[in-house]
């Protein structure tokens, strides 16, 4: 009998150093971006001065990330990293508890407030005067509103909601309630913790959706 050499599954190759390091510097790069539009404001900072404060030239920042737009739109990718949103949607599917289910879109809303406070400020406050802010604003709305879709289609198959509400007034009262622009309104005009924004947010949200 002839033995058969098992061959294991060859594993993806890590990727080389210069696409390691094309990373870094782009990272690098977008971080001095969110540093300098929250210390100046994004009409007041220009391209070389995100070269300067990334350590790289002028030309480089173009090469990787693109003009001051595009480093806009690349901030989105920052917040949702910064605050954990991948990892806290990956658990709506498994979430079987529909009080904890309508209060993720608060937890996520907090989170991003809490660390990303500084670039929603220079995003949603030039947008008003710079047409260049309006797609990487626009950007972090629709995937706002797509989060709350999910929670509210999940809502639905667990047969938790207010049987007088359609699919999509739910989802526009989820995107609503946790939009970030309420709860930095909350934060700055009536001072309120962050604790106090989430269970705000969660509360109200569990109060307008839920079945009783």
């Amino acid at each position: 009998m002839v033995k058969r050499k098992v061959v294991a599954p060859s594993s993806p190759a890590p990727p080389g150093r210069r696409a390691v390091q094309a990373e870094q510097t782009r990272a690098e790069i977008v971080s001095a971006a969110r540093r300098q539009f929250a210390a100046t404001g994004y009409a007041g900072t220009s391209v070389k001065d995100i070269a300067a404060a990334a350590g790289v030239s002028v030309q480089t920042v173009y090469d990787s990330v693109g003009s001051k737009a595009d480093l806009v739109r690349r901030l989105n990718d920052l917040i949702d990293d910064e605050a954990g949103v991948g990892e806290i949607a990956m658990t709506i599917p498994g979430t079987t508890d529909p009080e904890q289910l309508v209060r993720i879109p608060a937890v996520i809303t907090r989170r991003i407030v809490e660390r990303c406070g500084d670039i929603l400020r220079t995003c949603f406050d030039g947008a008003r005067a710079e047409p260049d802010l309006v797609p990487g604003v626009e950007e972090g709305g629709r995937r706002h509103r797509a989060g709350a879709r999910i929670v509210a289609e999940r809502l639905a198959a667990l047969d938790a909601l207010d049987a007088d509400l359609s699919l999509d007034e739910v989802a526009a009262t989820i995107a609503t309630l946790a939009d970030y622009r309420v709860a930095l309104l909350m934060l700055d005009d009536e001072g309120y913790s962050f604790d106090r924004i989430e269970e705000w947010i969660g509360t109200t949200t569990a109060r307008a959706l839920l079945r009783r």
